[in-house]
């Protein structure tokens, strides 16, 4: 999984929990609306997304039971701003654009189609709930959503032997490897280490999720959306200068900057939400021929930052 942005403020409630209608009222909503489909009517927990043109900071909010969703005009200033929504099965009917001018809040209407394919959408944990089989046979899988994707696996078409033969060489490549950075170990280490003593039990059932023998024979499932509560967030996104850039620890210090460890790389990175400067550290590298990356990232009671590298 490709890193390239990291959300900070996640789940702040909107308007500190006022009705989107009260705020609108007030007239602190620079963009406001209302999502529905032909399917469901309004719509609600359907995650709206605002970027302004050349902006490098994304900003979303969540539909209510009304299918009603507001922006703080605070959060979005005035200027051109592309829309895109997240609903699992659903996509934007036509193109998300709006001008905005905070002396003139802005109302939009936003219909929604369902798409033809489903599964770029899926999340991880939309596959499990799609995957037949029990409990135990899926828990393996829990190791792994936290880097790869499922929809690779269930896109494949290997049978169970394939599988074993993709676990093996999976033992040969480093934790932080990605497909834009591939990092071999220096010395491979036993496949069953990270698969168990099961994995020929584990590698026939993922023969039995994927296209090796045509097509799925179970339902996609989405995960039901956000309600109530739920729904009144505001997410702030700040993209990041290239990719790929892998983030792995995020914290917040004192002064409010943002600080980073990067999985694949031997840099500390540094961001400031208020100015949006991004600044990166080199850390020296004293394996040159082992793989590169750090992983955890915290910080003590004086301020100090403590990293700590993966080789």
């Amino acid at each position: 999984m490709t890193r390239h942005r990291f959300a900070i403020a996640a789940l702040a409630l909107a308007f500190a929990g006022v009705h989107p209608g009260t705020a609108l009222a007030q007239g602190s909503a620079a963009l406001h609306g209302q999502v529905s489909s032909a399917e469901e009517g309004f719509m609600e927990g359907v995650v709206v997304s605002a970027k302004k043109a050349g902006s490098t900071v994304t900003t979303s909010v969540v539909s209510d039971a009304q299918g009603r969703f507001s922006f703080p005009s605070g959060k979005l200033g005035s200027g051109s701003f592309s829309l895109k929504i997240r609903a699992t099965g659903y996509e934007l009917d036509g193109p998300g654009l709006v001008e905005i001018t905070l002396a003139l809040p802005v109302a939009v209407e936003l219909k929604l189609r369902k798409v033809r394919d489903i599964t770029p959408q899926m999340t991880n944990a939309e596959w499990i709930a799609s995957f037949p089989g029990t409990p135990d046979q899926k828990k393996f899988l829990y190791g792994c959503v936290g880097c790869h994707t499922l929809e690779r696996v269930a896109k494949s078409k290997h049978d169970a032997a394939g599988f074993m033969q993709v676990m093996k060489r999976m033992a040969t490549y480093a934790n932080n490897s990605h497909v834009d950075r591939p990092q071999v170990r220096l010395v491979a280490r036993d496949p069953m280490r990270d698969f168990g003593p099961d994995s020929d039990k584990q590698a026939a059932y993922l023969a039995t999720l994927n296209q090796s023998s045509g097509a799925w024979s179970y339902p996609l499932k989405a995960l039901p959306r956000a309600k109530g509560k739920g729904t009144r967030a505001v997410i702030t996104e700040y993209d990041l200068p290239r990719r790929p850039l892998m983030p792995h620890d995020v914290i917040v210090d004192r002064e409010g900057i943002v600080w980073l460890s990067q999985f694949d790389q031997q840099f500390l990175g540094r961001f400031d939400p208020r100015t949006l400067n991004y600044t990166e550290f080199a850390i020296p590298v004293q394996r040159p021929d082992y793989p590169k990356g750090t992983l955890d990232l915290e910080v003590d009671p004086e301020g100090n930052l403590w990293l700590s590298h993966m080789f």
